[in-house]
């Protein structure tokens, strides 16, 4: 199987205002949804992983949507040419069966559960539940606190922002790309996970023959100027996708026209592989006497307060996790993988049509 049959993007963030999916979003573009439901160690995305290897052995393009609650595992698979979607339905936000054009299936893994075997761990299940929520509810109030301080990082910046500036830029750029049906998608371009803040902006705009890198601070306007141009190439009839930052869901990280096989990063505070035809512009071009304070406001405090909440944040998403794990492994005792072995088969043969 070849690198170009799969990618791997993420759905899902521990955003600033708690867990936030796109799944529902993307699913309602698909024309196939079949959605997992079960109590976690049901095997879901187990049952996704080798689903996906399927397509793949059959030579099927697919994409895996990976899990911000274990970045290891698996919340969907996407078919790419038989348009058919498998999920995870059991995610901190519901996922809702309704299907485009009415196709689709809900598949209890609960099924091949041992029931019995359930009830004798009735109240450490019930513990663990109970200190998985009270962890939830701590990180979301340390995530709206991230956030306060998040706004004011960009407020020390933008308050310099030139205007007419930044129009110039968005206009120059939008000619630039525009050498010569809209429809779009929303994915993460990194997530706030357990293991820190993830992204896969290389791998994902590995096919773009040119990227427009945007450097700066925060509140210098890359999110702005990549959502203007969006805004300019949907209206020329291309299709965007979408890369939200994995913290602040209305700020754009990057968006990528494939068609023109074009990407524009918000490359501020990402670490990037540099390559030849990148083209990387500094946004102290649309900062009015920024010079100054642009080293002090580096290394000030409010940065290290930021970056503390966030260090906070993951560890309580990792005891979380740590949690969770145990409870996974209740339940997995209790699975008979032999029929849901069977019931995976029975999904890819219906798939591939056998």
């Amino acid at each position: 199987m070849g690198r170009d049959q799969i990618r791997y993007v993420f759905t899902s963030s521990y955003a600033k205002t708690g867990f936030y999916t796109f799944i529902p979003e993307l699913i309602a573009q698909v024309r196939q949804v079949y959605i997992l439901k079960g109590h976690p160690g049901a095997g879901k995305s187990t049952f996704i992983r080798l689903l996906g290897d399927l397509m793949l052995e059959h030579g099927y393009e697919i994409e895996f949507w990976v899990s911000a609650i274990e970045p290891h595992n698996l919340d969907g698979l996407y078919i790419v040419s038989l348009d058919i979607a498998v999920i995870n339905g059991s995610l901190p936000v519901p996922i809702d069966p309704i299907y485009p054009a009415g196709q689709g299936e809900i598949i209890n893994l609960g099924n091949f559960l041992d029931k019995s075997a359930i009830c004798e761990e009735h109240e450490e299940i019930q513990k663990l539940a109970l200190d998985i929520r009270q962890k939830e509810i701590k990180t979301n109030c340390l995530l709206r606190n991230a956030a306060i301080v998040k706004d004011d990082i960009k407020n020390v910046t933008s308050k310099y922002l030139n205007l007419e500036k930044v129009s110039g830029l968005i206009n120059t750029l939008a000619k630039e790309i525009l050498a010569d049906l809209p429809k779009e998608k929303h994915f993460f371009a990194s997530a706030l996970t357990a293991e820190g803040m993830i992204n896969y902006i290389d791998d994902i705009s590995e096919d773009c023959l040119k990227r427009y890198i945007l450097k700066g601070h925060p509140g210098s306007a890359k999110s702005t100027i990549i959502n203007e141009l969006a805004s300019i190439f949907k209206e020329q009839g291309y299709i965007i996708e979408y890369y939200h930052s994995g913290f602040d869901v209305e700020s754009i990280e990057m968006i990528i026209i494939n068609e023109l096989r074009v990407a524009l990063i918000d490359g501020g505070s990402i670490d990037l592989r540099t390559r030849p035809l990148d083209v990387v512009i500094d946004m102290a071009a649309v900062l009015d006497n920024y010079e100054v304070e642009a080293e002090s406001v580096k290394k000030s405090e409010i940065y290290r307060s930021f970056e503390a909440l966030l260090l906070e944040i993951q560890t309580e998403l990792d005891s979380s996790r740590s949690m969770l794990n145990n409870l996974k492994k209740i339940y997995a005792m209790a699975v008979d993988f032999e029929k849901l072995d069977e019931e995976r088969q029975r999904l890819g043969n219906e798939i591939l049509g056998l």
